[in-house]
């Protein structure tokens, strides 16, 4: 964890405040800490999961994350790296579709991408 990591996931929330509920409950669970992997682990299982009913958000998140991968310092890259497209399901699993939103940035970086 890093200064640099938490003001990552702190500004992609606060972009996407529809993601205030996933920061609070991480408040909670981890006493008050942002932890950015778990934070940004747990927002892609999020999209992941409510893709259908979000799309618009799961669009601006995934735009978010291009500009931030593209602009982002080694470590913020490493971050989005790692604990974002890295938590996108697999081809063929359920929720692997969102990967149609990655950037050319994003999908140089995602495992799957061919």
């Amino acid at each position: 964890m890093s200064a640099e990591t938490v003001t990552a996931v702190g500004a992609l929330v606060y972009a996407n405040r529809e993601l205030l509920p996933i920061l609070d409950e991480h408040l909670v669970d981890y006493e008050g800490e942002v932890l950015p992997t778990i934070l940004l682990d747990d927002i892609v299982r999020w999209l992941v999961a409510h893709r259908a009913s979000h799309e618009d958000l799961c669009r601006s998140v995934f735009s978010w994350l291009e500009s931030a991968l593209c602009d982002g310092s080694k470590v913020v890259r490493g971050l989005i790296t790692v604990s974002g497209v890295v938590m996108i399901p697999a081809p063929g699993q359920p929720g692997a579709e969102v990967r149609d939103l990655l950037g050319p940035g994003l999908r140089e970086v995602d495992p799957w991408s061919t």
